[in-house]
């Protein structure tokens, strides 16, 4: 360990009370997508079976915000959405 590092935790220790590294992450509910949930709510229960790509396409055309599928998947498994299987194979999402 360098000497300098060490000075740094030390410090850290001083002012905050522990020397472990700060989060990292993005605070929950401070995303840039966090505006348009309702929107995305809306939309996935008039359609249940739409897919991500046709989410992130449909934002993309209706309220011009390109995101990311995993992104839009993300937030609405945050929002209590989950896919489920139907017994004919094909997928929906429910609340």
């Amino acid at each position: 360990m360098s000497a300098s590092s060490a000075i740094r935790w030390s410090h850290r220790d001083e002012r905050e009370g522990s020397p472990s590294a700060r989060k990292q992450r993005r605070p929950a509910g401070k995303g840039p997508l966090v505006a348009h949930l309702d929107y995305l709510v809306a939309v996935v229960e008039a359609t249940p079976d739409i897919t991500m790509p046709e989410l992130a396409a449909k934002l993309q055309a209706e309220r011009g915000v390109v995101a990311a599928w995993a992104s839009l998947s993300k937030l609405l498994c945050r929002a209590g959405f989950t896919y489920k299987k139907t017994a004919d194979g094909l997928g929906m999402r429910t609340r």
